[in-house]
């Protein structure tokens, strides 16, 4: 049976508990459609927080993220952020943009990079053992490897990288003025077309040159539309990476029985790290709504032309109708379809990057620091209260 909205709407995104745990309410939203949802700007929406029904409109055309462009978009704060370039087209235009950057993100090309984010990480890590038997794991390790590894498959210099970070930061936050927000865009803007610039006078074999040539010689994409897709790759390559190794770990080292089950076992890592995947709620709050071009069916409740939705791919991971124990983490579990990179035509295109990353990162920690735990009582950590993205202020570890 299709129903439509028969409640108030609810205040979305949920409060986040401390940690990495989901709100409690998602186990009630399973058991009914979709829900009517509010967040603290903009229109009204549809939750999708199922796993079948995540899926689903993942991947079906008539769920449009261009069709956002002009509306007020339901979003965490005051101004509204177009994704830009791949996350804002569909169709056609979205898979001429996507073509323009996919051949870096290929599973063969990223494999040909596992030797270069081992050595990078090895380094970092080195580093770390050097200074001391304590550091902020954060700040120490998934920064600078998630930074450089980004960095260098985009062409952004070093000298920059605290530079990036701190745009990011900004980009990131609940809390950002439409000042401030206004002020650090057109500062990154003039920076990447600084970099473009660079590019021209400087063309190497990074992406960046790459997009720059797809504008200047081949005429795939406009500049607006590099200009887009520079800090949508930037965002999409550090944030979500850096703030994944990092809670990888946390979730490792908060019970030392995680940590210690994978020593010695480089072949249980790409197992693990899909379940850290499919466990670790990353996103919080931060969703580009599709909008509905015509009337669906979606899981009991009739979408009408027009509406918004959002996708709670975290919620969705935790689908006892697809995952036995969904609350539990279980390394080793065999069958993890999650959508922590999404389905169908806006899949992540880094997702084959992400995954070397964190291979990589847990590979060389557990070969190099067997004996690392956490420095301060789990009770101690502080979690980001007013950022996008769930992640630590820092991980102390020691040795």
């Amino acid at each position: 049976m299709t129903t439509t909205a028969l409640r108030e709407p609810l205040a979305y995104p949920f409060e986040q508990p401390d940690g990495l745990g989901l709100h409690p309410v998602y186990a009630e939203l399973r058991q009914r459609p979709p829900a009517r949802v509010r967040m603290p700007y903009g229109e009204e929406a549809w939750l999708v927080s199922r796993y079948a029904d995540a899926k689903s409109l993942l991947g079906d055309p008539r769920f449009s993220m261009a069709a956002a462009a002009g509306r007020d978009r339901p979003r965490v704060r005051p101004v509204a952020v177009s994704g830009g370039g791949l996350l804002s087209t569909d169709g056609p235009d979205h898979h001429r943009l996507r073509g323009t950057v996919a051949k870096a993100f290929t599973a063969r090309r990223v494999e040909r990079l596992r030797d270069r984010v081992r050595e990078i990480a090895g380094e970092l890590s080195c580093d770390m053992r050097k200074s001391g038997p304590a550091a902020d794991l954060g700040d120490r390790f998934a920064f600078p490897l998630a930074i450089t590894v980004i960095g260098e498959l985009l062409g952004i210099s070093q000298e920059n990288h605290v530079r990036v970070r701190d745009w990011l930061d900004v980009m990131m936050s609940h809390t950002v003025t439409a000042e401030e927000f206004h002020k650090w865009n057109s500062t990154f803007a003039a920076y990447t077309a600084d970099l473009v610039e660079l590019r021209r006078r400087e063309p190497g074999d990074d992406l960046f040159s790459a997009l720059v040539r797809a504008h200047d010689q081949e005429g795939r994409i406009s500049m607006e539309e590099l200009m887009a897709l520079a800090p949508v790759l930037i965002s999409a390559g550090f944030v979500t990476t850096f703030n994944q190794i990092s809670n990888s770990c946390y979730v490792l080292l908060a019970r030392p029985d995680r940590f210690s089950s994978l020593l010695g076992r480089p072949e249980a890592l790409p197992r693990a790290v899909e379940e850290l995947l499919r466990f670790v709620p990353l996103p919080n709050g931060f969703a580009f709504p599709r909008y509905a071009t015509e009337d669906v069916e979606l899981g009991g409740a009739l979408i009408r032309a027009g509406d918004p939705v959002l996708v709670d791919t975290a919620a969705a991971n935790r689908d006892p109708e697809v995952f036995d124990n969904p609350d539990d983490l279980v390394l080793d579990r065999a069958v993890n379809p999650h959508l922590s990179f999404g389905h169908g035509p806006h899949y992540c295109i880094g997702a084959h990057l992400a995954r070397v990353e964190l291979q990589v990162a847990l590979e060389v920690l557990l070969a190099d620091m067997p004996g690392l735990r956490l420095a301060v009582p789990e009770e101690e950590l502080r979690w980001k209260t007013g950022s996008m993205v769930n992640g630590l202020h820092a991980l102390p570890v020691t040795w």
